[in-house]
């Protein structure tokens, strides 16, 4: 999946922004989710992961990076082309990562340092 050409990315927007953003459009959206996924395991694992997610301040720029991963690939993927009225989830995701040159993607190394996470049992890079 990626975002369509004419969409828009947040420029210059931090890790953290960007990550608060998308946390609080999930967390009010869970009604949204319920409504639209037919695959019950994967609304509930993507339910699970929402109600799990700190604000910013209780997390590493490494566990950040996950869960914008997680936009782009995983868990909360569903809501990739939703908006706030602002941008796409995955546009905040995408722009973010950008600003700070940084990959959506963990090595096995960060994976590793994620096993401690409180996001760890939610992420979708825990069952690759």
């Amino acid at each position: 999946m990626g975002l369509n050409a004419d969409d828009k990315k947040p420029a210059g927007m931090s890790l953290a922004d960007a990550y608060e953003r998308i946390r609080q459009w999930y967390s009010h959206s869970i009604p949204l989710l319920r409504q639209k996924m037919g695959d019950r395991d994967y609304a509930n694992k993507s339910e699970a992961l929402i109600r799990a997610l700190p604000p910013a301040p209780q997390l590493s720029e490494l566990e950040i990076r996950a869960v914008l991963g997680e936009v782009i690939y995983g868990n909360l993927e569903w809501a990739y082309h939703q908006t706030d009225g602002n941008y796409k989830m995955a546009a905040y995701a995408h722009g973010a990562l950008e600003t700070a040159g940084l990959s959506w993607s963990i090595n096995e190394e960060e994976k590793q340092k994620l096993k401690t996470s409180v996001l760890w049992p939610h992420l979708m890079i825990n069952r690759q």
